[in-house]
């Protein structure tokens, strides 16, 4: 990504963001809610375009290219969605299987042994005929994880994985996503503001605020860096550069003042 600018409406989101996904890593994206991360996703999926720069994958300028291409490249992405996602009329196996249907003609002896493969890597292939109202949080989201591997991607992006899971859960998922990434040699972008699950997760780290990365560096680094807004996040001080009061006038004057509110 280089020198990404976005804005919705007048709220510029991002203000000449650039960064590098190294092929073959886990990539952490951090930051406060509503820095604009899962826009972020977005815009690398194509979903959004930008007001102005580049993102490039693969050698490939996503906003240039025409739909079809945009589509070919996109069966080359996987997205593991903050809610799981799963088709909820469709039992496991068939929310897995659902990518190979649309994308491919293979033979139904063949597609069944590409998704037990892909439920075996998760532990789910015994819940292959559930149906997602029966699973727990933690098994839709290894559902969802097995479906976004099933076309065997060379990028997988994460949307806050971790939001809403026990803490046996989480460290299931943290350790999926790293075997994930090594044994399929997957690119991975984690977006996440989990501070000890990204970092323990991620080869590198990247801290975004005010559209802009603020730091960035290996993620056994971070916990070391010397801005004062990284520190204050690292370690969830309550007031510092992103201030605990929103913006406004005096509070005497607010309170005592003849102005009303």
């Amino acid at each position: 990504m280089r020198d990404l600018h976005f804005s919705r409406g007048s709220r510029k989101i991002f203000d000449g963001l650039s960064l590098d996904i190294p092929r073959g890593k886990v990539v952490g994206l951090m930051g406060p809610s509503g820095t604009g991360k899962t826009t972020l996703l977005k815009l690398i999926g194509g979903q959004l375009r930008p007001d102005s720069g580049t993102v490039t994958i693969d050698g490939l300028n996503v906003h240039e290219l025409s739909r079809r291409e945009l589509y070919a490249l996109r069966k080359r992405m996987g997205m593991l969605f903050q809610s799981g996602a799963l088709l909820t009329d469709l039992d496991v196996f068939e929310n897995v299987a659902f990518p190979l249907r649309e994308h491919t003609r293979l033979q139904e002896p063949l597609l069944r042994q590409l998704v037990m493969m892909k439920l075996e890597a998760v532990g789910l292939r015994g819940a292959r005929e559930l149906m997602p109202s029966e699973l727990s949080g933690g098994m839709a989201r290894r559902v969802a994880l097995a479906r976004a591997i099933v076309l065997d991607p060379m990028i997988i992006m994460y949307d806050e994985p971790f939001t809403g899971l026990d803490p046996i859960t989480k460290g299931t998922i943290v350790s999926l996503i790293k075997q994930l990434n090594e044994t399929l040699g997957l690119s991975s972008i984690v977006v996440s503001h989990d501070v000890h699950e990204t970092i323990m997760i991620s080869d590198f780290v990247y801290v975004i605020s005010d559209g802009k990365v603020v730091d960035s560096g290996p993620a056994d680094e971070l916990a070391n860096s010397e801005s004062a807004w990284v520190q204050q996040f690292i370690q969830g001080l309550p007031d510092g550069p992103a201030p605990f009061h929103y913006p406004a006038t005096d509070y005497q004057d607010d309170m005592f003042g003849a102005s009303g509110p």
